[in-house]
């Protein structure tokens, strides 16, 4: 088996794989408007080859269900509830909002430019109430000249994840609609954080009934600030919030995956075929 996990490794993915190619798509790539048309072509031309289509959301089986005709297997996300779990005791109420928002300044798709630019106002006018708790890699030089009171955990290792999450008291996933998936709303949820998250489709699938997280449409800067603000003042709903993302991330098993990716290699090799027209 050979598996390509970018759009421009499907291609010798093919050609090396003895039984089955694999084409993991995490995120639909095509769909970047800084690519140069030559690159997009290029790139949706991956979508077309014969490798077995494993995506990480329903909404990626439906995006190339329609832009490509060909039928792809949903891989749930892995994931350990046993260690992102809520914390033994919470943290002391002290006032302030403990706001988790991660990823890199610059990467769009993530959204956290436009996610600080919209909540700096509420920081301000609550005194500091509103802590930003900033997990990235690194931090540019226009990001902290922006917010430069940040509490920046840099280069966290994975094992540490579970305890930073389970600090704060609220998640916020800003991402734009490319988002595949969106693993550390799963990972907030699995602490029995609250989230609020852009309404785009990765996010609707994870929590479609709204149980587990305020939805506000990407880029709406004055409905996350409403959002994080009402969760601000209201810890009973971050309380239950909380809890139904705990369920939900209860969901994401192992054996889940396993099973699914098992499913998916012992279909009828016709289904991994185009869509008959």
């Amino acid at each position: 088996m050979a598996v390509g996990t970018l759009a421009p490794t499907v291609a010798p993915a093919v050609e090396i794989a003895e039984r089955l190619a694999c084409h993991l798509c995490q995120g639909y790539e095509p769909g970047h408007d800084t690519l140069e048309p030559a690159g997009r072509e290029a790139m949706r031309a991956a979508y077309d080859l014969p490798a077995l289509k494993l995506v990480v959301s329903p909404h990626l089986v439906r995006t190339l269900r329609d832009r490509h005709g060909v039928e792809a297997r949903w891989i749930p996300q892995p994931f350990e509830p046993d260690l992102f779990r809520p914390p033994e005791r919470e943290r002391a109420d002290d006032g302030r909002l403990r706001v988790l928002v991660s990823g890199h300044w610059e990467l769009e798709v993530k959204g956290v430019a436009w996610c600080l630019r919209a909540l700096r106002p509420l920081f301000e006018s609550t005194g500091g109430g509103i802590e930003i708790v900033r997990l990235s890699l690194d931090a540019d030089e226009e990001e902290l000249a922006f917010w430069p009171e940040a509490d920046r955990r840099r280069h966290v290792a994975p094992a540490d994840v579970p305890a930073l999450i389970q600090g704060v008291d609220l998640c916020v996933g800003p991402s734009s609609p490319l988002e595949g998936f969106g693993l550390l709303a799963l990972e907030a949820m699995g602490c029995a954080r609250p989230c609020v998250l852009t309404d785009i489709p990765s996010h609707r699938d994870l929590d479609p009934e709204g149980r587990a997280s305020i939805k506000v449409p990407f880029g709406d800067g004055e409905a996350l600030r409403a959002a994080v603000e009402r969760l601000w003042r209201d810890r009973n709903l971050r309380r239950r919030l909380g809890r139904a993302g705990r369920t939900i991330a209860g969901t994401y098993t192992e054996r889940r995956t396993g099973e699914a990716l098992m499913q998916a290699f012992a279909a009828d090799p016709a289904d991994q075929q185009k869509i008959e027209t």
